[in-house]
């Protein structure tokens, strides 16, 4: 029986599946992000009973526009295995990160969110805000996404 379970991990352990997943195809082959190695920063995998990493996320106390005077993180790089997607992982490792930070005295998270990925996060508590735009890196379509922690993690356990 395949077991998954959660636990932090260095950058350099979520380098390969960024590359992969984020990535891929792109001319741009950057996968270390601003804030990637400040203090405060967790990043959170999935691992496979295997050993290896299939799904990853970036958390970062950063402030949001969107939701001032409140304690904000900002979600960066969640990334599941190609070939694994849509079977659960990256929304349980979603709502892992979000009750660790709420935990840890978070009351929004917010994502600069792939319009591929906004059914994703829609499902997950969050809600879009703002006009899309077009991100520099990769030139795909985003819209920033948001989500109030005591709404989305309230019955959510890491």
């Amino acid at each position: 029986m395949t077991e998954f379970v959660v636990r932090e991990a260095s950058t350099a352990e979520i380098r390969p599946l960024r590359l992969d997943v984020l990535r891929r195809g792109m001319e741009n082959r950057t996968v270390d992000f601003d804030g990637d190695d400040e203090d405060g920063t967790v990043h959170l995998v999935v691992v496979h009973s295997d050993g290896r990493i299939v799904a990853t996320s970036t958390w970062l106390r950063r402030d949001t526009p969107h939701a001032p005077g409140r304690a904000a993180v900002q979600l960066r790089g969640m990334a599941t295995d190609r070939a694994l997607q849509s079977t659960g992982l990256g929304g349980r490792l979603l709502r892992h990160g979000m009750a660790t930070v709420r935990a840890d005295g978070a009351d929004v998270v917010w994502a600069n969110a792939r319009d591929a990925a906004l059914d994703f996060y829609l499902r997950h508590g969050f809600r879009v805000v703002g006009d899309g735009f077009i991100e520099s890196v990769t030139q795909l379509p985003h819209h920033v996404v948001i989500a109030d922690l005591a709404e989305a993690v309230s019955t959510v356990h890491p």
